[in-house]
């Protein structure tokens, strides 16, 4: 056996490692060190592919026992189905083993094209389409407030509209998209001959409309006509709409046979259909569409061109407060590219930045000109890019952004990893994180990316296909949440605090429930603190069973149960029909963290008198004990853009409840026009008391002039006697809450006006009301709290939205049927035609 018959051993290990089969590879390589046991190059690959077979057989066993408790869990549900329909004596028109079935996203689902007409002749695709299209709808303008805002996008867009118009004087513009109708202002400012402009939706329409009528005497404004039209019903006079290949329903060919004609091509076009994704607004189809019938010979293209920015990165929790959380992992994905702010996530740099893709614009709509056949291919751009790792990590995301070549001499970025060469930032494209499964890199040993885009996409992959199927969506909240150092610790000190004085007080065991366990992170804290059991209650049994594992995964499996239920539906005693109690004992501590960024949004009154009356000890310790609220009258409005008046369009602000933001990192957005007052107090041991809906009047004097359009509430928990933890605007805080922002009606103050506050809450959430108390008219403009259409429409969207509800929560046949096609459309929904990223959002609402 000579040490050079090592090689053949070595050969099979590396032809089994490219087909993935990384146990018998890491067999093959241990043969060969055997053989020649001072082989370096044989050793680092039997290690490598040792790490990679460990990896998948965790994985293996994790989905395992994620599958049996699943299992177990459907078992119960059906076992209570069945004695539901013994005593109703009813039977439904499907099995129960209908409920067995849950959704699954399979990655691969991204990469085969979608035939539109095939699909939108399913129903249920169909109707969720047109749900999704009025989604979008109704979120596009306050979407592009936020574009209204950014004055590094709007000045570089001016300079590229100056630029076009120094070449051509006098062109004819014509605008895609935007939103707000700034774009067409910027243009007809540079000197536009003509400005045409096509917003995308009805909403976005409207919103552009109001803002034109509001500078109707601005520079060059009576030039710009604004066609209520959708871009595939918009042609030019004298020639015809051309036959398109896609087969329209009777709606759109009614829209394309009254279409909007413009009266010549245009000489210019302005493209302002850019997101955090790069291609998700439809950026692509609409230049082919301009460039084939709408544009003249030559025409200039803003912007010419963009490049797409990439970098590996490790975004895990591994450990948290000193616990092992890295199952969370697991749960960390999205359907596409996930809207990010790099600045403020958690991340490790596994490479430098490099280019991941150009897509000329230009050079895109010189060639579709007068084209019949619009481009059809599955992947526009398919290449293979070798990465050079700088630190060892677990490679499981890609970070996108993007830099747009606006014209010579001006560029924009949506982010930048190195600053000594940093373009101007336009802060209101954010930036984007693809997810993949992870595999471990080593520094300086290279990787494979696969980088692909199309007509609405771009996909990465590495070198081994993404394989593992998606059954359970966790929302990016809970990382913040589980890695805020500053809530851990204050929780992690009340709770030791807690236990420590029950033994004191003499106490032999010592019991903890808590409630909206989520990772299982304060269970483990009592734990770890001295408790002698915990019951951790979800409600979410994705959450429930991450808890599950991370307990055992922590060795406390044997002091420990999850119980994936509502709290209201736990019992601490035996019931009827022989069902046990959930609980061998009432509770010692209840510990609960069930607050959204208005407190009571989450049911925590409900859960917490629940919990007192049939759960907890009569002397049980409570963390935390109690919550305060403070309110602030703010002006949070856009008043100009680009030196235009933009004071119509903060009715497209509103929304109906209140909504979270962070105002700490948007603080120059806004005003404070009184000093904060405490608006109400909760006394968690009095929560069944605090469950009455209650209305309080606050006064305060107006420290500021301004027009208030918004009151900013957030809270502070009392955790022990020793430690508050706040959300404070003003106050040095961790990532998990933001504050609230209830947009009322607006109301112009002077310094020294008084004024009331109406607080109110109604046990799921607080509400707000502001009168000046002066009555007087300081020469306002008044802007309606939202507009009429809008409110028509969400009013059509939420009774949808619950006659859908309603649906699939009555039968598990429709669920099935609805989820299937959520998932098709959100795997590739430029394919479908629809938003991608409300196609998106309902379908992680479907596997949540």
């Amino acid at each position: 056996m000579r040490p050079g018959w090592a090689k053949a051993h070595f050969r099979l290990g590396r032809a089994l490692a490219a087909l993935y089969q990384w146990s018998e590879a890491a067999e093959a390589f241990a043969a060969g060190l055997r053989l020649d046991p001072g082989n370096a190059e044989i050793a680092a690959a039997g290690r490598a592919a040792r790490t990679q077979a460990e990896y998948e057989i965790a994985c293996q066993a994790q989905h395992l026992a994620a599958h049996r408790r699943d299992l177990a869990r459907r078992r119960e549900v059906r076992e209570g189905m069945e004695r539901q329909f013994r005593e109703s004596m009813a039977a439904p028109d499907w099995e129960l083993e209908d409920y067995d079935w849950r959704p699954t996203f399979f990655p691969g689902s991204k990469l085969e094209r979608m035939d539109r007409r095939a699909l939108m002749a399913d129903p249920h695709a169909s109707a969720l389409a047109a749900h999704l299209a009025a989604l979008a709808d109704l979120a596009a303008p306050k979407a592009a407030l936020a574009a209204l805002r950014d004055e590094v996008r709007s000045s570089a867009l001016e300079a590229a509209c100056r630029s076009a118009m120094a070449e051509q004087p006098g062109a004819h513009v014509l605008v895609l998209g935007g939103g707000g109708g700034l774009a067409a202002l910027l243009a007809a400012r540079s000197g536009a001959g003509r400005v045409t402009a096509v917003e995308r939706g009805r909403l976005l329409f409207r919103m552009a409309a109001q803002t034109l009528a509001a500078n109707a005497g601005a520079l060059g404004a009576a030039r710009i006509a604004l066609l209520d039209r959708p871009l595939h019903s918009v042609g030019v006079a004298g020639e015809e709409l051309p036959e398109d290949p896609v087969d329209w329903d009777a709606e759109e060919r009614r829209v394309r046979a009254a279409a909007a004609l413009m009266p010549a091509r245009a000489d210019v076009l302005v493209a302002d259909l850019l997101d955090h994704s790069v291609l998700g607004m439809g950026l692509l189809p609409a230049l082919d569409y301009a460039g084939a019938r709408l544009l003249a010979p030559g025409a200039r293209v803003v912007p010419a061109c963009v490049q797409v920015w990439a970098m590996l990165v490790e975004m895990r929790v591994g450990r948290a407060a000193g616990f092992d959380l890295s199952v969370m992992d697991r749960y960390r994905w999205h359907p596409g590219l996930e809207r990010v702010q790099l600045d403020r996530l958690p991340f490790r740099r596994l490479s430098e930045a490099f280019k991941a893709a150009r897509v000329d614009l230009q050079a895109r709509v010189d060639s579709a000109r007068g084209s019949a056949e619009l481009p059809q291919a599955v992947w526009e751009s398919d290449e293979a890019l070798t990465v050079l790792p700088t630190a060892a990590g677990s490679w499981n995301a890609v970070a996108i952004w993007f830099e747009v070549d606006m014209c010579e001499g001006v560029r924009v970025a949506s982010w930048s990893a190195d600053d000594a060469d940093c373009p101007a930032i336009a802060e209101s494209w954010c930036q984007a994180v693809q997810y993949l499964d992870a595999r471990p890199v080593a520094k300086g040993d290279a990787v494979s990316v696969r980088v692909r885009w199309d007509m609405g996409q771009l996909h990465f992959a590495a070198h081994v296909p993404a394989g593992r199927a998606r059954h359970a969506f966790v929302p990016r909240w809970h990382f913040d949440m589980v890695l805020d150092e500053q809530r851990n610790e204050a929780f992690d000190g009340a709770i030791r605090r807690a236990i420590a004085f029950r033994r004191g007080t003499g106490a032999q065991r010592i019991t903890a429930l808590d409630i909206g366990a989520g990772s299982g992170l304060l269970s483990m804290m009592a734990l770890r603190a001295g408790a002698d059991w915990v019951t951790a209650v979800e409600i979410s049994g994705h959450m429930a069973d991450a808890a599950a594992e991370a307990l055992v995964a922590n060795g406390f499996a044997g002091r420990s149960v999850v119980v994936a239920r509502d709290v209201r539906r736990v019992h601490a005693d035996p019931q009827p029909g022989g069902r046990p109690a959930d609980l061998d004992a009432r509770a010692d501590i209840v510990i609960f963290e069930v607050f959204d960024s208005g407190v009571l949004g989450e049911g925590v009154l409900h859960m917490l008198a629940w919990a007192r009356a049939r759960l907890a000890a009569p002397d049980a310790t409570l963390v935390p004990m109690g919550a305060t609220v403070y309110c602030q009258p703010i002006e949070m409005r856009l008043d100009t853009a680009a030196g235009f008046r933009m004071t119509a369009a903060n009715c497209w602000n509103y929304c109906p409840d209140y909504e979270g933001l962070d105002l700490a990192a948007c603080r120059q957005q806004w005003l404070a026009l009184a000093d904060p007052i405490e608006a109400m107090a909760f006394d968690f041991y009095e929560a069944a008391e605090d469950m009455a809906p209650a209305e309080v009047a606050l006064r305060a004097s107006a420290i500021a002039g301004g027009i208030c359009n918004a009151v900013a509430f957030w809270f502070e928990l009392q955790l022990d006697e020793a430690a508050t933890l706040s959300t404070s605007p003003y106050a040095a805080k961790g990532p998990t809450w933001q504050q609230a922002v209830q947009w009322v009606e607006e109301t112009r103050l002077m310094p020294g006006d008084r004024l009331t506050i109406t607080a109110a809450h109604d046990t799921y959430g607080l509400s707000f009301k502001v009168v000046n108390d002066a009555q007087c008219d300081h020469d306002m403009e008044c802007v309606p709290l939202q507009d009429p259409a809008w409110k028509a429409a969400l009013a059509n969207a939420n009774a949808a939205n619950a006659a859908l509800a309603q649906a699939v929560a009555q039968s598990p046949l429709e669920f099935r049927a609805v989820a299937c096609a959520a998932l098709r459309l959100a795997a590739r929904p430029h394919d479908a035609e629809v938003d991608a990223a409300q196609a998106a959002a309902f379908a992680t609402r479907m596997l949540s």
